[in-house]
């Protein structure tokens, strides 16, 4: 399974047991992040999600957001293909395969672009952010969510709680979170190093209150 090899593509059971188990426990995390896009970006904008998975996120911000043309990015073709299934509804919204490593749209195209979960999979975190700020115009505002390798167990407890597990196993999953999942997440200074370097305005490396989560998030620097 993925979590034998984080880098790797996900396979279709990879798939089937994300979206089974996991994908709504870290959707319920993300009301702020449609919050923030959608005060962000104007009417008919654009963005791309990297690291859409099975589609969750876009679906939930093109329901909050009707309007907005929204893209997403996943290295794996059974995700995708979940991912598309899961949108046939929502007219203004696509997925494609791709790596996050190397982003096939041109420079200044979104409004904005979010990545939720994926960056701990990635072989070249650092040259990943780059590529999300590259494709972003001028002004343009990034999200990127990860695990907090820094948790707490309380707040590690509750994440797993929400899991669509069986009440005996919460324990091992409580486990195999800590270890397979948060332990190969960011901490603060992981974070920190991600985003120094960055053409940001307005950057912020935060926890996330109540959850096992990092923010990061910033503006491109430049007029729009």
């Amino acid at each position: 399974m993925i979590l034998t090899n984080i880098t790797r593509r996900y396979t279709r059971i990879d798939s089937w047991f994300y979206d089974r188990f996991i994908a709504d426990a870290v959707l319920a995390g993300t009301a702020s992040l449609v919050e923030d896009i959608v005060a962000a970006v104007p009417a008919g904008g654009s963005v791309l999600e990297v690291g859409s998975g099975g589609g969750q996120f876009a679906v939930r911000l093109a329901e909050a957001a009707p309007a907005l043309r929204i893209t997403g990015v996943d290295l794996s073709r059974e995700q995708v293909s979940r991912a598309a299934q899961r949108a046939r509804h929502q007219p203004n919204v696509s997925f494609q395969a791709g790596s996050a490593l190397d982003l096939s749209f041109p420079a200044d195209r979104f409004d904005a672009a979010v990545s939720i979960g994926s960056i701990k999979h990635w072989p070249d975190q650092a040259k990943g952010v780059a590529e999300m700020l590259r494709v972003l115009r001028p002004g343009g505002l990034l999200l990127v969510v990860e695990v907090d390798r820094g948790c707490t167990l309380r707040d590690a407890r509750s994440f797993v709680a929400r899991f669509r597990t069986p009440r005996p196993l919460r324990a091992p999953a409580l486990m195999g979170f800590r270890t397979y999942i948060a332990g190969q997440g960011l901490d603060l200074d992981d974070a920190r190093k991600l985003v120094a370097p960055l053409a940001f305005t307005d950057s912020r490396v935060e926890r996330t209150p109540a959850d096992p989560m990092l923010l990061i998030s910033g503006t491109k620097a430049g007029s729009s």
